[in-house]
């Protein structure tokens, strides 16, 4: 199997237009969450989110120009060669061109007619097929719908194909955009919090949402050096599981999400005490924290004890379909800067999340390798597993 590195990395997000914009704003303890500006939802009683401060443009959705900007930094004037087959693109998708459609719905219910070519941009793999235009990529595509894991996934899918030897280069991502629906379904939910959440807290209420975008360049290690690129990290690989448990709530004792864990160390030959820094699904509803809490312990046994643990969705909120890209990019940073981003707000732990959050304030500690988590509605979850780069 070929080792595969990441090339290049990509974000737009409520903090920043940028991956060293965020990323410093992380470390300071900043978040991207504010006022709903972009959805008008008088009535839903949470009217916070992380919102980016960009719109569609003329045959371009929100998805698509944020994923597009992503993709831009990831190439970092980067020109893909070679055969065009060998190159694939793996994206997790959520909205995608939802608000397309739910504008395209409220013209027709107001009696208009609506543009004519707004049910064209409608489709879940419009970002997908963008990007590959973007790069004249021939080789598979995927666009996965997979709930909150979905871009987690496609990384891992990526990684297969790569470690293969089945492609030469492969885009891996995800973007998301604010829309009606899921803004109200998870108001429905009753899992969205009013307030910033608080992951990992004694009086967390539940998450805030938020849009972005994150593209990561996937490739042969061997490739990689031949062509003097960046080395952010090494992907040892991925784990996948399903609870069978609940529609939306996870296992109570994280017996899926441990399993997915574990399949992540196993696949990336990798000791449970090599595992530094595990990037937590963290969402700050009471069902999910506590039983990560339980399923990190259960991966990692003795060695949770030593292990930092941080939320991204703290400061971002939580971006669905991009969300385990969103841990990935910021865990390749972690990795690469040797510093875990703060889990902010955690005045006061839970008792059941009895594992180091890194409460409030970044911090620098030596990470070697890495666990990044992404758990779904209908229990989907996936582990990555990362390595810090240090030379071949």
């Amino acid at each position: 199997m070929n080792r595969v590195v990441v090339s290049g990395l990509g974000i737009v997000s409520s903090l920043a237009l940028s991956r060293e914009g965020t990323w410093a704003a992380m470390l300071e303890g900043r978040d991207g969450l504010g006022p709903l500006t972009r959805l008008d939802l008088p009535a839903e009683p949470a009217q916070i989110a992380g919102q980016v401060p960009l719109g569609p443009r003329r045959h371009q959705t929100l998805c698509e120009r944020m994923a597009l900007l992503a993709l831009e930094e990831a190439l970092d004037g980067f020109h893909p060669d070679g055969d065009p087959a060998r190159i694939g693109i793996f994206q997790g998708a959520g909205t995608s061109g939802l608000p397309v459609a739910e504008a395209y719905l409220q013209d027709r219910l107001a009696g208009r007619r609506g543009r004519a070519v707004e049910p064209a941009y409608q489709s879940p793999c419009t970002v997908t097929d963008a990007l590959a235009r973007r790069l004249g990529a021939e080789g598979p595509r995927g666009t996965i719908m997979n709930a909150c894991s979905s871009s987690l996934l496609a990384l891992g899918q990526a990684w297969e194909r790569l470690a293969a030897g089945e492609l030469d280069l492969a885009v891996a991502g995800g973007a998301e955009g604010l829309c009606r629906t899921t803004y109200a379904g998870f108001s429905c939910l009753k899992a969205v919090d009013p307030r910033k959440c608080r992951p990992f807290s004694r009086d967390r209420a539940g998450l805030n949402l938020g849009e972005g975008a994150v593209q990561l360049l996937l490739e042969p290690l061997d490739r990689a050096l031949a062509r003097g690129a960046t080395i952010y990290g090494e992907v040892l690989g991925y784990g996948a599981s399903m609870d069978a448990h609940h529609p939306t709530a996870p296992h109570p004792e994280g017996e899926g999400a441990a399993r997915a864990m574990a399949m992540a160390l196993r696949t990336g030959r990798t000791a449970a005490a090599e595992v530094d820094l595990v990037s937590a699904h963290g969402t700050a509803t009471p069902a999910n924290d506590g039983a990560e809490c339980l399923a990190i312990r259960g991966a990692l046994g003795p060695a949770a004890d030593a292990v930092s643990v941080t939320s991204t969705k703290s400061q971002f909120g939580h971006t669905l379909g991009a969300a385990g890209a969103f841990g990935a990019a910021a865990t390749l940073l972690a990795l690469r800067d040797q510093t875990v981003s703060p889990t902010l707000r955690l005045e006061e732990a839970d008792p059941v999340c009895d594992l180091d959050c890194t409460p409030l304030v970044a911090r620098q500690r030596r990470i070697r390798a890495a666990l990044v988590n992404a758990f779904a509605f209908g229990g989907n979850n996936v582990s990555l597993a990362l390595r810090r780069w240090e030379g071949a």
